[in-house]
């Protein structure tokens, strides 16, 4: 099993990189990184969050989130606004060119779960998803561990 796990997983990394360039590229996104996409999902998920929420989203320094946040301001994807509660507070939000590429990329991922689903039978299909879930959980749950035991917030992701 071991070997035929490898390869899966070697294979679905592959095909998701693949795919994060394909939407890039389809969308005339092709100067982002992977990282920066990183950092486009989390402000999408979070509404107009604030540098703290999206540090604390993908478990990384706020410095590494205020690098990225601005590159992505840089080049058109993000904007900055001051709160209006609190003036030392400043939200981040997707400008229109970004949620059009969130949604050109849910949907091509909605395509490819599609292509998945479409390998397997009814029940092969439940059976998978249940197996995805359990094995979803256990690393999450294996990535908060190793995070409380390094005392780490967790991996940094350059912007």
């Amino acid at each position: 099993m071991e070997k035929y796990l490898i390869d899966f997983v070697d294979t679905l990394d592959q095909s998701l990189k693949n795919l994060q360039r394909r939407v890039g590229l389809g969308s005339g996104f092709s100067t982002l990184t992977i990282n920066q996409f990183h950092y486009i999902d989390a402000i999408a998920r979070l509404g107009e969050p604030t540098i703290t929420e999206i540090a604390e989203e993908l478990k990384i320094t706020k410095a590494s989130v205020t690098g990225g946040v601005n590159k992505l301001i840089g080049l058109g994807f993000v904007q900055k606004t001051r709160s209006s509660d609190d003036r030392r507070v400043f939200h981040v939000r997707l400008t229109q060119t970004a949620q059009e590429l969130v949604e050109a990329r849910f949907q091509a991922l909605h395509e490819y779960g599609m292509f998945v689903q479409s390998a397997l039978s009814e029940e092969e299909a439940l059976q998978f998803e249940a197996a995805i879930v359990k094995i979803t959980q256990l690393f999450k749950e294996k990535e908060s561990k190793s995070g409380r035991e390094t005392g780490q917030p967790g991996r940094e992701i350059e912007g």
